[in-house]
């Protein structure tokens, strides 16, 4: 919410996501029409799975998951042109429904603690091999670092064997989850405040915009989803007060890691007494483990003075890669 406020994209919809512990957004790559470092960065953290995150177990998740699903973001955009006027945004959002988050889904459970289970049994077979093999006992081992060192080895090498690599048979399963579900029913909702700082540190911040975001994902067969968005952001300044309200529909079409969508925004400007339609086609890929790119381009068209404007975007989001 916080990065979407900042008014780096055209597109109003607020894009539904999974809570993640942590992830950075970076937009405005461009100066005078020259590629430059970003002018827009964004930060989102869910503080209770962060600060919970090695003990949270999945019993308490399923009674508090609209809890755990609470984001903090906070983000800045620096004005390119002096390099000192910095806007400040501030946003939390809720994940009410979801969907396509493998830790509420069952049948990923079920599949997983079957795994799971199979594996002890085979690690509790392998080290009787191993002990029958040397003659000795758990006692023995446990007090032999070596000892116990060459077991954890032998029965890590046999998991390994059975399964062919027992860690890419898991991410194997997570992977095979995620592509089926990724356009699986979501609703988000968010909200997010905006100040301007007369200096780079943000200080005297003086905030004069509210936002609020809804958005419902559902899923179009197999590859596709509809994401349908509302959103209204009230302004206010010592010279005027006014509200801008959007209506919008993406329809993404494609896999987890590679998507596109085309877009229909909807907008009513009640400072400039204005109706804007917005369209767009883009895209949605994965760069790499954590690494995500998100591309539009597209054409805004002012109803009340006749006037259309191209409009590109590029953005880029990293969250704390799985493999890490």
């Amino acid at each position: 919410p916080a990065f979407q406020l900042l008014g780096t994209n055209p597109s109003h919809i607020l894009r539904p996501s999974t809570p993640r512990e942590f992830a950075v957004m970076a937009s405005d790559f461009g100066l005078n029409n020259d590629f430059a470092l970003p002018s827009s960065f964004a930060a989102e953290i869910a503080p209770f799975i962060l600060f919970k995150s090695n003990n949270l177990t999945l019993s308490e998740y399923d009674k508090h998951s609209e809890l755990y699903s609470l984001r903090v973001s906070v983000g800045t955009q620096r004005n390119p042109v002096n390099n000192l006027t910095t806007r400040l945004a501030i946003g939390a959002r809720m994940t009410l429904i979801d969907e396509g988050d493998l830790k509420n889904d069952k049948e990923y459970r079920k599949n997983l603690f079957n795994l799971l289970a199979n594996k002890a049994d085979l690690k509790d077979k392998y080290q009787d091999e191993f002990l029958q093999s040397r003659k000795v006992n758990m006692a023995t081992v446990a007090a032999d670092p070596s000892l116990l060192n060459e077991m954890e080895l032998y029965v890590d090498d046999k998991i390994n064997e059975y399964y062919g690599n027992f860690d890419q048979r898991l991410d194997s399963l997570k992977e095979k989850y995620k592509e089926a579900n990724w356009n699986k029913q979501k609703l988000d909702v968010a909200a997010a405040i905006l100040g301007t700082s007369p200096d780079s540190l943000a200080k005297n911040t003086s905030f004069s915009q509210f936002s609020f975001w809804g958005t419902y994902g559902a899923p179009v067969g197999k590859n596709g989803q509809l994401l349908l968005g509302v959103n209204y952001a009230y302004h206010t300044s010592d010279t005027a007060n006014y509200g801008i309200a959007s209506l919008s529909g993406r329809m993404y079409g494609g896999s987890n890691k590679y998507k596109g969508f085309g877009e229909l925004q909807m907008t009513r400007n009640e400072d400039l007494k204005s109706n804007l339609l917005y369209l767009s086609l883009g895209g949605e890929f994965c760069i790499s483990d954590g690494l995500w790119a998100n591309i539009s381009a597209g054409m805004q068209r002012n109803w009340t003075d006749n006037t259309s404007t191209f409009v590109s975007h590029v953005d880029l989001r990293f969250t704390i890669p799985e493999n890490l």
